[in-house]
């Protein structure tokens, strides 16, 4: 059973994806396959999740130099 709760309007949770990407030095992108509930205790995904986010990423590496060349970024 699950002893706590928190309020849709309070933040919870996040990835080690900031934290990391701050010290490197180099654009990043935080990216994971979706979840239903995530940090709930009925969280889930379909099994399907990850052949979609497999594909998706393979996609993009494989045209990754064509799509960064078109991407323009303030810094």
């Amino acid at each position: 059973m699950q002893d706590f709760v928190v309020r849709n309007d309070m933040p919870c949770g996040s990835t080690i994806g900031p934290i990391l990407a701050s010290g490197v030095g180099i654009r990043t992108v935080d990216v994971g396959a979706p979840q239903l509930s995530m940090h709930s205790i009925r969280e889930m995904c379909a099994v399907d999740d990850a052949k979609h986010s497999y594909e998706h990423f393979k996609a993009f590496l494989n045209e990754f130099t064509l799509l960064d060349s078109r991407i323009k970024v303030d810094f």
